[in-house]
């Protein structure tokens, strides 16, 4: 009978050791999941910052429109958006989006590079003025984005 009660005891003692060390990686999991979501939020934070910041670049002009279409894009992915609403913008990324850059632009014939410039400063003219009302809009619509 005493062994009966020592093994319930030490049963008993087990069960208890584990229920608080399940408790304390409940505890580990739960704040785990609150610094995971403030770090989703400061991301989408900047996120939406930084679009807004080249949308306001692109309508003072301190942004060509190429470059900007180019940035939006991508800063658009996190959200699963894309320029689709945009026609315009849309339209001058598909021109531009696989011109080369940087050592890739530097390193094409002049004859090239001159073509390749005309053809992208000539789509930002043709698109400027709808690309212009479309940034207001971008801008209007990031403010109702949600987090990813």
């Amino acid at each position: 009978m005493l062994w009966i009660i020592i093994l319930a005891l030490l049963a008993l003692s087990v069960i208890f050791g584990l229920a608080f060390y399940a408790m304390r990686l409940l505890k580990a999991l739960k704040q785990q999941q609150g610094m995971i979501a403030q770090a989703k939020a400061a991301r989408c934070n900047r996120l939406k910052e930084s679009i807004e910041i080249i949308g306001k670049a692109m309508q003072s002009g301190e942004c060509n429109h190429s470059e900007g279409v180019i940035r939006l894009a991508m800063l658009l992915m996190p959200f699963g958006k894309n320029l689709q609403p945009y026609p315009a913008m849309m339209q001058l990324h598909k021109i531009v989006r696989d011109m080369p850059t940087h050592e890739n632009y530097k390193q094409l014939e002049k004859k090239t590079r001159m073509r390749l410039d005309l053809e992208r400063k000539s789509a930002e003219i043709k698109f400027e003025q709808d690309i212009i009302k479309e940034i207001r809009q971008l801008l209007d619509d990031i403010k109702q984005f949600g987090e990813f």
